[in-house]
């Protein structure tokens, strides 16, 4: 039995430019942190003996004979992927909705893949996971997806990402002194919408767009290195204040990106005491972030009592076995 968790990420800024559409032609840059939310995979090599190959256990419960038979995408392209042909039960626990803007496919994908490299006795370092599952949802499944979640959910931590051309990236940990830290953690609020839905569709419409909207997606880049500046200087209000322009560019790449539900979610949260905030992931639906006023918390709490309010903190490692008993 093996048992991995891979965390879940909330985005800040330079979402879009991680889409290899933008960034082989322009490199690209994201704020994330993952936080302390995870999938969980556990894995167990089952008897040869037994007829029904492979066990499944997520939405369905699938036993079938073959790897083309897994309706899971994921798991049925990850063991092609890496030629794993031994029968497994494989079973998935998610601490938040899947389609929500966290992450949790890709948080899926790399709990699955290190699960499978460690039954397989090989080592495999984050930049390695990262490759191999972005590859998996992207090549294999034809995804609309970009590297940003791989990344988040494989290394952890708090980060600065810059996105060369070829694709390879290098990552800067945001390594604020542990009070800043816990400060500007504490000055976010994280709102479900309660909408759920499937990442890529909405993607798309952005991705197809991109020709149209160079100049939306390069003033997203360059606020990524802005919004850095503000971290280490500790101007929190600078970056909230800079997360709210950068939804407002970000919700005009597509018309589905929002709708009047959150559009009317998210300016209640600035009039009760939010300076700025963004929809996660593609759009349509999931969780709102928000960077509150100094002082202002309980209000914004208060006002939001009849919405799911999600506390969290920074999650500093990224996909890790929690049991191997091989």
């Amino acid at each position: 039995m093996i048992l991995t968790r891979s965390p879940y990420r909330v985005s800040f800024f330079g979402g879009g430019t991680d889409y290899e559409d933008w960034f082989s032609v322009n490199g690209g840059a994201f704020i994330s942190m993952s936080i302390n939310y995870y999938t969980y995979i556990s894995l167990r090599i089952k008897p040869e003996f037994q007829e029904k190959k492979f066990r499944v256990l997520w939405r369905l419960a699938e036993d079938v004979g073959s790897i083309e038979e897994i309706q899971h995408p994921i798991v049925r392209e990850s063991l092609k992927k890496l030629n794993f042909n031994k029968g497994l039960d494989i079973s998935y626990t998610g601490d938040l909705p899947g389609g929500s803007g966290m992450g949790s496919s890709s948080a899926f994908t790399t709990a699955l893949v290190y699960a499978l490299y460690a039954d397989m006795k090989k080592s495999l370092n984050p930049y390695e996971l990262s490759s191999i599952s972005y590859d998996i949802e992207k090549n294999m499944l034809n995804e609309t997806v970009g590297i940003q979640d791989q990344i988040a959910s494989s290394f952890g931590g708090f980060n600065n990402v810059s996105i060369n051309k070829d694709g390879t990236y290098q990552i800067s940990p945001i390594n604020l002194p542990e009070e800043e830290l816990n400060n500007f953690v504490n000055r976010l609020v994280l709102v479900y919408t309660g909408i759920t839905r499937r990442a890529t569709s909405f993607a798309q419409e952005k991705v197809s767009n991109m020709p149209n909207k160079n100049s939306e997606f390069t003033q997203l880049q360059e606020m990524v290195s802005e919004a850095h500046k503000y971290l280490l200087e500790g101007k929190i209000d600078s970056f909230g204040k800079l997360l709210h322009k950068a939804w407002v560019v970000k919700r005009n790449l597509a018309k589905n990106i929002t709708n009047n539900n959150i559009d009317k979610l998210y300016d209640y949260g600035l009039k009760n005491g939010a300076l700025g905030g963004k929809l996660l992931g593609a759009g349509g639906g999931g969780f709102l972030l928000f960077v509150v006023q100094d002082g202002k918390k309980e209000k914004l709490l208060n006002s939001l009592k009849d919405n799911v309010v999600v506390p969290f903190k920074l999650s500093r490692g990224g996909t890790k076995i929690l049991y191997n008993e091989g």
